[in-house]
């Protein structure tokens, strides 16, 4: 099912791959890696090309039939990881957690753990629950997903396998879904114009502001003029505050929609 879904939602492989050479940065130096529910090799291409030695494993055929040269294996992860008798310096689940129950993610956990060489690096990369159009629909469009998890239960897996937490975060190239920039909630000062910043000074002008300045009427409009401005001054700060509430609303609702947690093994 996972490769007609893809089809179906058009994901593409760029953007995939975009999204996947990020973690590159958290590997160890080049060595054997196993790329765990590889799908179409997105993965395998990027670490591959930075001079990893890469197996991937899959159970979908139609996804390993986009996967080209590079050395993969159709099969179930649990059976492979259970019979393999081969170590790796890297491991990688990138949104494969998400497709099993705890039971069945903690074992994958643990699998991984054992295959690791001391020093090794197990990724496990996941859809954010803390993002709300991830949570809210995104993840629930996939009918092959399971359940969500989140960063500490990643964690509690990965510890309970005996590895140690090396950095946990935010994938900065997943999408936030934002139904607005959030630089477009920054106010900036108005534009003013040329005439604005250097108003007319001829003879008939002052003379008027001369004869203006020392009238009644002269000094209920300056009075006037100083109490718009005063209020335009507080409408703004007002509408400042409401922006800045508004994006911290929105940078905690719609985080990026990708979350990861990168584990070693001691």
């Amino acid at each position: 099912m996972g490769a007609d879904w893809y089809e179906q939602r058009g994901f593409s492989p760029e953007t995939v791959r975009r999204a996947r050479i990020w973690y590159l940065q958290h590997l160890p130096e080049a060595g054997d890696l196993l790329d765990v529910g590889c799908g179409r090799g997105e993965f395998l291409q990027a670490a591959a090309e930075a001079g990893h030695r890469v197996v991937g494993i899959d159970h979908d055929p139609k996804m390993l039939a986009q996967v080209g040269s590079l050395p993969v294996r159709q099969g179930d992860a649990l059976d492979f990881l259970q019979s393999t008798p081969d170590h790796y310096d890297s491991i990688t689940a990138f949104h494969v957690i998400e497709h099993l129950a705890v039971r069945e993610a903690e074992a994958i956990v643990r699998l991984a753990a054992d295959r690791l060489r001391p020093g090794g690096r197990l990724i496990v990369a996941t859809p954010n629950p803390g993002s709300l159009p991830t949570i809210a629909h995104e993840f629930w469009r996939d009918p092959t997903h399971v359940r969500p998890y989140d960063r500490e239960l990643i964690e509690y897996l990965t510890s309970g396998a005996g590895l140690e937490t090396v950095v946990a975060g935010f994938n900065p190239e997943s999408p936030r879904g934002l139904p607005v920039e959030l630089a477009d909630l920054g106010l900036t000062p108005p534009v003013r114009s040329d005439d604005a910043l250097d108003p007319p000074d001829s003879r008939a002008s002052r003379w008027v502001a001369g004869r203006m300045a020392g009238s009644n009427y002269g000094r209920n409009l300056e009075r006037a003029i100083h109490e718009v401005s005063d209020g335009l001054l507080h409408t703004r700060q007002e509408l400042a505050r409401v922006a800045g509430v508004l994006r911290r609303f929105l940078e905690v609702a719609y985080e990026p929609s990708e979350l990861f947690v990168v584990a070693r093994r001691p």
